[in-house]
């Protein structure tokens, strides 16, 4: 069970190269609080509750009509702020938009989009995913193009540049989650970490902070418990083989951990607690 911090998009059909889904986010199982990034723009479409989006450096509030970009090539998570949050979430293979001619791959955009000619075209999207009527692919992508089209004319942020030193920030970022996400069920100290990335260990637990909005110690335990998380849902492993595979070495501080991050002791049974068969 090999997990990534970096998002692969599979597209199965070619001539459709789009994912469209509908999302649930709770505040005490913060199944996107994973801090990841990926190649391809994901538009989202907030219609319940409250939510904060990270990304990048920055954080944005998002409420129900709020359009949120998430920028190419970003790292960025979402956590809920109220009892949930709801989003439709969009992502379009840059092939289309690319063929099109639009280069949003050269663009950084502003993230919370108040507009209603692109909540227009979003709610058309989601009318013609619903009803499924004859072509419906190729209406989803053209109102995806219209509306990257409409991003693109009027709600590119010109000032955002990251910079060289923001963008060293980011990429020792990535290159240190990569790690961790390697490495997370062996033993793993912040100066294995350090010397993987050549940082100082200051510096690195300085910006993780700020970057992820969480220390280094809390990402490693997040990992781990989400991942025994997967292995007790599968039926195939006790708690005590869970948390073994998942670089625990001490099953207190393992029950402990685990209920601090997913809100239930491992040993209750899929459905008894805040679990109730959401995976990850």
């Amino acid at each position: 069970m090999q997990v990534s911090t970096h998002e692969d998009h599979t597209f199965l059909d070619p001539s459709f190269p789009i994912l469209f889904h509908l999302d649930t986010c709770f505040p005490y199982l913060p199944v996107t609080s994973s801090v990841h990034w990926h190649e391809n723009i994901e538009v989202l479409y907030f219609i319940e509750g409250e939510g904060i989006v990270y990304s990048g450096t920055a954080e944005f509030p998002a409420r129900v009509g709020d359009i949120v970009v998430i920028n190419p090539n970003v790292l960025h998570c979402i956590e809920s702020i109220t009892e949930q949050c709801r989003y439709y979430c969009l992502i379009v293979d840059r092939s289309l938009y690319e063929d099109f001619g639009i280069p949003v791959s050269n663009m950084m955009f502003k993230e919370i989009v108040r507009d209603s000619a692109a909540q227009g075209f979003y709610d058309k999207i989601i009318r013609e995913w619903t009803d499924r009527a004859p072509f419906y692919k190729p209406a989803v992508k053209l109102l995806a193009l219209q509306l990257l089209l409409h991003l693109s004319r009027y709600h590119v942020d010109s000032a955002n540049d990251l910079g060289e030193i923001q963008n060293k920030r980011l990429t020792m970022v990535k290159d240190a989650i990569s790690y961790i996400r390697t490495h997370f069920r062996e033993e793993l100290t912040i100066d294995d970490i350090c010397e993987a990335i050549g940082f100082s260990k200051y510096y690195f637990c300085r910006v993780f902070k700020e970057v992820t909005r969480r220390t280094p110690v809390d990402y490693i335990n997040f990992i781990r418990c989400n991942y025994a998380r997967n292995l007790l849902l599968s039926g195939r492993y006790n708690v005590s083989e869970s948390a073994e595979m998942s670089g625990f070495k001490n099953l207190s501080y393992f029950s402990k951990t685990y209920k601090k991050y997913m809100g239930t002791l491992p040993s209750q049974k899929d459905g008894e607690g805040p679990l109730n068969g959401i995976i990850p």
